[in-house]
């Protein structure tokens, strides 16, 4: 290394271990010269990089790239919001944080407020099917019906017609709007439909009324739970779907509830009526501010506002891009010839038939002769009677909800169905024996109370449910408007026949038969019903399609 001896001269050290040197001393004219030699300015050479860093992109790409202020507005990338060090990262050239999903509660409190959002749907389901049981004498009365039984059965089937034509459309008006959008349009028929009954002054407005709301019923019943599945991820599927059958339990109790006061005021049936344009008041309103439906979004092509509502529901965006869903456009164009190709046959069948028996499995039949079997058990009071049916099936489902995501749809059904049919052929032996039993009334009742327990842990709720599962993108909404078309048809023709029946070949041999059907339930659940327990729309589509 070079050094300055005491003397001033300029020499060179070599270093030859840590114990022994050499030093060599130059000729002082030599190093005069050197000294005298200008030395050259060494400059730094500028630091070009390798690759181009995010750091060097154009001013507008970076802008694009995250939000547009640091306050919080919507990054269209991401579809998240990103907090003022985010952005700072962002604009230094640091690469957004990866999203990761949610898990367990914390998934859970995203998505329920959606849900129960669209529950408001079934819950005015529920209140417009109950609502007229207590009320029906009281307003029949005052519009001058009570003696004309062909009107007063309008005022009760009049909903139910207006349901027939509400799901008959209102899958195919989601495929074309969007489920949110759609659902916000229901809330206009509800609503309305409500304020007429309410303010009736004479049997037509109640009749329109009524017929309002039945469509909005009707498009609820198709509407909710498709926009429950479709929001939900696969692992609480089943919990959150059951949700739609407990709101409609809750509505009917509620309004056998709200039906109390009319034995001091009979006038009280108009407010009953108006209590029920809330709940639609409402859906309309909140379902503004919900998420749309990620996999509509992705059908029709708008891919960042999928990823956004994605993020928002379940904390990032769905890393199989939607699945099969961006395959599925023009879902409005769906013709009545596809939904019936051989490719959706198993889907058709398993939807449709579900609905059926369950109609004709005797639930309609077994809540129109609680009340009388419970007088015949000593219990006078018709609204207890009710409210102790209603409760049961509030409980049922709940418990239904819980265990759906553990064991499955398939064993929920089948042993639904086996309680029901033991239950029907017990009310029938107590029905047969009623003059000779003294234990008659109450074993009936007992039976009534097993009957609402399994039908609310498993053919109540979901029926609903996996015709929200089982069709392909494409076809759901027109496929779900088929199902629900059934189950509002065969519901109107078991109500306007069952009582002939009756009459023809008594009570006790009806019940047989819906033991039959419970029976036969069995077998084709066991048959055609798929499992969609944990799996994802797009698995459950590609199984049925291996299937056809």
């Amino acid at each position: 290394m070079l050094f300055r001896s005491a003397t001033g001269h300029t020499g060179t050290m070599l270093s030859v271990s840590r114990a022994h040197t050499t030093t060599l001393t130059l000729n002082p004219s030599v190093a005069a010269r050197r000294s005298s030699r200008p030395r050259p300015v060494l400059r730094a050479r500028p630091n070009i990089p390798l690759a181009p860093t995010t750091s060097h992109r154009p001013q507008q790409q970076r802008q694009r790239a995250m939000m547009r202020s640091s306050t919080g507005e919507l990054n269209p990338r991401r579809g998240r919001r990103l907090t003022a060090s985010a952005t700072a990262d962002l604009e230094a050239g640091e690469p957004e944080p990866k999203l990761q999903p949610l898990e367990g509660r914390e998934l859970l409190m995203r998505v329920l407020p959606c849900v129960l959002v669209a529950s408001l749907g079934a819950f005015s389901f529920g209140y417009h099917l109950g609502i007229v049981n207590p009320a029906l004498d009281y307003l029949a009365r005052d519009l001058g019906i009570a003696l004309n039984t062909q009107l007063k059965g309008l005022v009760v089937s009049t909903v139910l017609v207006g349901a027939t034509v509400g799901s008959l459309y209102s899958g195919r008006i989601a495929d074309g709007v969007g489920r949110r959008t759609a659902l916000v349009g229901v809330a206009a028929p509800l609503f309305l439909g409500s304020v007429l009954c309410g303010f009736a002054n004479n049997v037509w407005f109640m009749l329109l009324g009524r017929l309002l709301a039945g469509v909005g019923i009707g498009a609820s019943s198709n509407l909710v739970p498709m926009y429950i599945a479709e929001v939900s991820p696969a692992q609480l599927r089943g919990t959150l779907g059951s949700l739609n059958q407990l709101m409609i339990c809750v509505g009917i109790l509620v309004a056998v509830v709200a039906g109390v006061p009319l034995v001091s005021d009979p006038n009280h049936w108009h407010n009953m009526f108006l209590f029920a344009a809330i709940p639609g008041l409402m859906q309309g309103v909140l379902m503004t501010v919900v998420p749309e439906s990620p996999g509509w979004l992705r059908r029709q092509g708008k891919v960042a506002e999928a990823a956004a509502a994605e993020t928002a529901l379940w904390g990032a965006p769905d890393p199989s891009g939607g699945g099969d869903d961006k395959d599925d456009k023009d879902e409005k164009k769906v013709s009545t010839a596809e939904l019936f190709a051989p490719a959706n046959r198993k889907a058709v069948t398993i939807g449709t038939g579900l609905f059926f028996l369950q109609q004709m499995s005797g639930v309609n039949a077994v809540v129109y002769f609680s009340s009388a079997m419970f007088v015949a058990a000593g219990v006078q009071s018709a609204v207890a009677a009710s409210v102790a049916v209603c409760a049961t099936n509030v409980v049922a489902t709940v418990l239904s909800g819980q265990a759906l995501d553990r064991l499955g749809r398939k064993p929920l059904l089948t042993g639904s169905f086996i309680g029901m049919g033991i239950s029907c052929l017990v009310i029938s032996y107590a029905m047969a024996n009623q003059a000779t039993w003294a234990l008659a009334g109450p074993v009936a009742v007992v039976a009534v109370m097993c009957y609402i327990a399994s039908f609310g842990m498993g053919c109540g709720p979901i029926p609903g449910l996996l015709s929200s599962e089982i069709f392909n993108p494409r076809i759901r909404g027109a496929g779900m408007s088929l199902c629900f078309v059934t189950h509002w048809v065969f519901n109107f023709v078991i109500g306007q026949a069952f009582l002939p029946v009756v009459e023809a070949v008594g009570g006790p041999a009806v019940f047989v038969g819906f033991a039959g059907v419970c029976a036969l339930s069995v077998l084709f659940v066991r048959a055609t019903v798929v499992e969609t327990k944990g799996k994802s729309l797009d698995v459950i589509t590609k199984e049925l399609a291996a299937a056809n």
